[in-house]
C-alpha cells in the first residue's frame, strides 16, 4: 500500500496529487499533477485523464450502489419468502380441512355399508323357496340393499383429487418463482476497475476545441470567480491556471441533476396551470347550453394566457430536453456559465414561478371579470342564486439557498394552489358551508286509482313528464303539474312486465326493460308522442336494472342472467360493446358514483362488486366484497360511500373507501329503518344531494332517511303498504321535492309533497 505522502504528492514534482491518468505504454493507472500532465502528455491518451476527487467520488459511490443493490435484493426476496410462507399455511389449512372432509365421507360411507349388509342378510334370509319360484316377486326390496359404490368411489376420487387447491399451488410456485437470483457481480466489478471509470467519464466531443490552443476541450471552471476564458480548458490549459477544474463527465452528470430539478420545476408549474385551465373548462361545460358564447371565449382567453411567452424561458426548456451529444458550443457556454452561477436552481425557479404566476394572474383575473357576467346572468335567469369562490394566491416561500429540495416545496406550494383553483360554479346549488336541514315530512297531495299493478316510476329531467311500467307489459305516461297527473299516453311494445325505466336527462328519449328480455329506447316525435326508437336484445332472462352516467353516452344494465352488459352508441344506434360476467347469481341493482368512473352492483350470489373504468374505456372489477344477505338495492352517497340495504332485516349496511388499502369496508355505524317483511321486488335506492336524502325501500316500508351534517344517517319518515310488501313501488324526484308511490293496498299511485316542519 502506497504511503499518505505519495497519494498526496507526485514523486517527480513533489506536488498535489490532481488527476488520474491512464499510461498509453503501460496500460496502468497513474497519478499525475498539473506539471506532470505537460511532461507526460505524449504518454496520456485524451481519454484518460480524469480528476483525482472524482475518482474518489466514483469510489464512494459505486459502494454505495453495491449496498444499496445487495439490501434491495434482500428486502425484496425476504418478502417473497414471507408471502410463500403465508400461502403455505393457507395451503395447510385447506388440505387438513379436505382431509377432514375426506374422513367423514369415508365414515359416513362406512355406516352405510355396515347398515345396508344388515338390512341385505335379513332380506335375503327371508326368502324363501316359494317366492324364488314365483317369477312376479318384487325383487325392489333386496335392491335397494345393494350399496352404490361406484358413486362412493367417484366421490373419493374428486375429494382427494382437491386435496391441493390449485390456485393456491399456483400462486406458491408462481412466488418461489419471481424469488430474484440475481448477481451482483457487474457493480462489483465496478469498484475494482478504475480503468473503466476514467474511459467512461472522460468522453468528449470532437467539435468542442480550444480557442487557445486549438486543442479538444477536457475541463471546464465552475468556480464563481472565472480564471480562464469562456470557462473551457484543454490539456495545455491545465498548467497555466492552477484552479479547481471539473471534467466533462462530472460536468455532464451535474447538468443531467440540474436539468431533472429544473424540469420538475418547469412541469409542475406547467401542469398546475393546465390543470387549472382544464378544471375551470370542466366547470363552466355545465353551463354551456344556456351561455355557449360566453364559455367559449373565456376558454379561448384562458389558452391564450397559458401559452409560453417568455424567450429566455422558453430556450432554457429546451436547452433541459436537448441531448448531451447534441448541444453546440453556444449552448455548452450557456451551461457553464449557468451552473457557475451561485444559486442557480433558486435563480430558474423564481424566473418559472414568476412567469406562471403571471399566468395565473391572468387567468384569475379574466375568472372574475367573465365570472361576474356570468353572475349576473344566471341571477336574471334563475331564483335560485349562483355561488363561486376565488381564493388569492400566496406566495410560494424563499428557497434555501444551501439546499433545494424540490419536491417538498413544489409540494408545498400546489397543495395551497389546488385550493386556489376550487371554483365551485353549481347550477340550482349552495356548496359553501354544511346546511343544518329542518325536520321534514311527505304529505300526500294527491292520488290517482290504478287497478294494475305499477312496477316502476321515472320523471323526466323538469318533472314535467312522469312514466310509469305496469304488470301487464304496458308503459302509461302522464303529464305531471305541481304533483297533479294526467294520462297522455299508452305505450305497448313490450310482452311482459316492466321492471325498470331510465329517464335521460339531457333529451327527451327513456329507456324500458323487463321480463321479456330486451331493453327499448323511446323518442318523442313532432306530435310530440313517444314511440319506439330502438330495442337492445343481448341479455338472456329479466333486465332488473338499468342506469347511465352523467353524459348518457353509456347504458348500464342488469339481468337475471348473470350479466352487467354496456351499451355504447356508434351512427345512432346502440350496441352492446362490454359485458361482465363477474356475478354468479341474478344482479339486482346498480349505482355509479360522482365522478363516474366506478360501478358497484349486488346480486342473489352474496357479492357487491366495485367495477373501476380503466384508461381504455373498459370496465374491470376491482373487488369483491360478500356479505351475509344478499340484497335488492344500493347507492352511492360520495365518491368513498355507498349504502346497501340487505333484505330480511331492519338495518342498512355504509360501506366506506380505505384511503390506505383502496378497498370499501362495511363501517360499524349502520342504519335503523323499517322492514316487516321479506321483499324480492325492485325499488332502487336515490340520493337527494340538495337534500341529503336517501330514498330506501325494504319490505313493505319506504324510508326518508337523512344525511346530517356530522355524517350520520337518520330514518325520519317511513311509509307502510301494509299486508303487501310486494306491491310497493316508486321513485322521489330529481329535485327530492316529490314522492311518487303505487301502494297495492289502495290499488293507487299516490304523489306526496316535501314540508319542512
Amino acid at each position: 500500500m502506497e504511503s499518505q505522502s505519495n497519494i498526496l504528492r507526485c514523486l517527480d514534482h513533489n506536488e498535489f496529487v490532481v488527476f488520474l491518468a491512464r499510461s498509453k505504454s503501460e496500460q496502468k493507472t497513474i497519478k499525475l499533477c498539473h506539471k506532470c500532465v505537460i511532461d507526460k502528455k505524449k504518454d496520456l491518451t485524451l481519454k484518460s485523464l480524469i480528476l483525482l476527487d472524482d475518482a474518489k467520488k466514483y469510489l464512494q459511490e459505486t459502494k454505495s450502489e453495491i449496498l444499496e443493490e445487495r439490501n434491495s435484493l434482500n428486502n425484496y426476496n425476504i418478502g417473497i419468502l414471507n408471502d410463500i410462507k403465508e400461502n403455505i399455511g393457507n395451503l395447510a389449512l385447506n388440505f387438513n380441512l379436505q382431509i377432514d372432509k375426506i374422513k367423514e365421507n369415508i365414515d359416513s360411507g362406512i355406516q352405510i355399508i355396515e347398515a345396508s349388509a344388515i338390512k341385505f342378510q335379513k332380506e335375503l334370509s327371508d326368502i324363501s323357496l316359494d317366492q324364488i319360484e314365483n317369477i312376479n316377486t318384487d325383487k325392489s326390496s333386496i335392491l335397494c340393499s345393494f350399496i352404490n359404490y361406484k358413486e362412493l368411489q367417484s366421490s373419493l376420487i374428486n375429494q382427494i383429487s382437491n386435496l391441493f387447491n390449485s390456485q393456491l399451488l399456483q400462486k406458491c410456485q408462481k412466488l418461489v418463482s419471481s424469488l430474484n437470483v440475481g448477481e451482483q457481480n457487474e457493480t462489483l466489478n465496478q469498484l475494482f476497475n478504475i480503468g473503466s471509470f476514467i474511459d467512461q467519464y472522460t468522453e468528449i466531443k470532437a467539435d468542442w476545441i480550444c480557442d487557445k490552443h486549438e486543442k479538444q476541450i477536457e475541463f471546464v471552471d465552475l468556480s464563481q470567480q472565472k480564471s480562464i476564458q469562456n470557462r473551457l480548458a484543454c490539456l495545455e490549459c491545465v498548467p497555466e491556471y492552477v484552479i479547481q477544474y471539473t471534467n466533462l463527465g462530472q460536468l455532464q452528470k451535474q447538468w443531467e441533476k440540474y436539468t431533472e430539478q429544473a424540469l420538475t420545476f418547469f412541469n409542475v408549474y406547467q401542469t398546475n396551470t393546465s390543470s387549472k385551465k382544464a378544471q375551470i373548462i370542466l366547470q363552466l361545460k355545465d353551463f354551456r347550453e344556456v351561455i355557449l358564447k360566453l364559455i367559449d371565449q373565456l376558454i379561448e382567453s384562458i389558452q391564450i394566457k397559458s401559452q409560453l411567452e417568455n424567450d429566455d424561458l422558453e430556450y432554457h426548456h429546451k436547452l433541459l430536453q436537448k441531448p448531451w451529444q447534441k448541444l453546440s458550443k453556444v449552448d455548452l457556454i450557456n451551461i457553464v456559465d449557468l451552473l457557475s452561477s451561485q444559486n442557480r436552481l433558486a435563480l430558474i425557479n423564481h424566473m418559472i414561478e414568476q412567469e406562471f404566476q403571471t399566468k395565473d394572474q391572468a387567468i384569475d383575473s379574466i375568472i372574475c371579470s367573465q365570472m361576474q357576467q356570468l353572475q349576473n346572468l344566471i341571477n336574471s335567469t334563475f331564483s335560485q342564486s349562483i355561488t363561486y369562490t376565488i381564493k388569492p394566491f400566496t406566495d410560494n416561500e424563499k428557497l434555501n439557498k444551501n439546499k433545494i429540495d424540490v419536491e417538498s416545496q413544489i409540494q408545498q406550494q400546489f397543495s395551497l394552489q389546488s385550493q386556489i383553483v376550487n371554483l365551485k360554479l353549481q347550477l340550482n346549488k349552495q356548496n359553501i358551508l354544511p346546511q343544518i336541514f329542518k325536520p321534514f315530512n311527505y304529505e300526500i297531495i294527491s292520488q290517482i286509482s290504478e287497478t294494475s299493478k305499477c312496477r316502476t316510476f321515472a320523471f323526466n329531467n323538469d318533472q314535467s313528464i312522469l312514466i310509469t311500467g305496469l304488470d301487464d307489459g304496458s308503459l302509461k305516461v302522464f303529464e305531471f303539474n305541481a304533483g297533479q297527473l294526467k294520462e297522455i299516453q299508452l305505450l305497448k311494445e313490450h310482452s311482459s312486465y316492466i321492471q325498470c325505466l331510465y329517464f335521460m336527462q339531457k333529451s327527451s328519449l327513456f329507456l324500458s326493460a323487463g321480463n321479456d328480455k330486451q331493453i327499448i329506447i323511446w323518442q318523442v316525435n313532432n306530435q310530440k308522442q313517444w314511440q319506439s326508437y330502438q330495442k337492445l336484445e343481448g341479455h338472456t332472462d329479466r333486465v332488473n336494472c338499468l342506469i347511465m352516467n352523467n353524459i348518457e353516452d353509456c347504458i348500464i344494465s342488469g339481468s337475471n342472467d348473470k350479466t352487467i352488459k354496456f351499451w355504447v352508441q356508434e351512427n345512432k344506434l346502440w350496441k352492446c360493446n362490454q359485458t361482465l360476467s363477474d356475478h354468479t347469481n341474478k344482479v339486482r341493482c346498480l349505482s355509479l358514483n360522482i365522478s363516474q368512473n366506478q360501478l358497484i352492483s349486488c346480486g342473489e350470489d352474496r357479492l357487491l362488486l366495485i367495477i373501476s373504468l380503466d384508461n381504455n374505456k373498459r370496465w374491470n372489477t376491482i373487488q369483491k366484497i360478500s356479505v351475509e344477505y344478499y340484497g335488492y338495492s344500493l347507492c352511492f352517497i360520495t365518491d368513498q360511500i355507498f349504502t346497501f340495504q340487505p333484505k330480511q332485516i331492519n338495518i342498512m349496511h355504509i360501506y366506506e373507501l380505505n384511503t390506505l388499502s383502496q378497498q370499501f369496508i362495511k363501517i360499524e355505524k349502520e342504519v335503523s329503518i323499517k322492514s316487516d317483511a321479506d321483499c324480492s321486488q325492485l325499488f332502487p335506492q336515490k340520493f337527494i344531494k340538495e337534500k341529503q336524502i336517501l330514498l330506501n325501500k325494504n319490505g313493505q316500508n319506504v324510508n326518508l332517511i337523512r344525511l346530517h351534517s356530522n355524517g350520520l344517517f337518520k330514518t325520519e319518515q317511513s311509509i307502510e303498504n301494509k299486508d303487501n310488501c310486494c306491491g310497493l313501488f316508486g321513485t322521489i324526484s330529481n329535485d327530492g321535492n316529490y314522492l311518487v308511490t303505487y301502494e297495492s293496498a289502495s290499488k293507487e299511485i299516490k304523489v306526496r309533497k316535501y314540508r319542512e316542519n
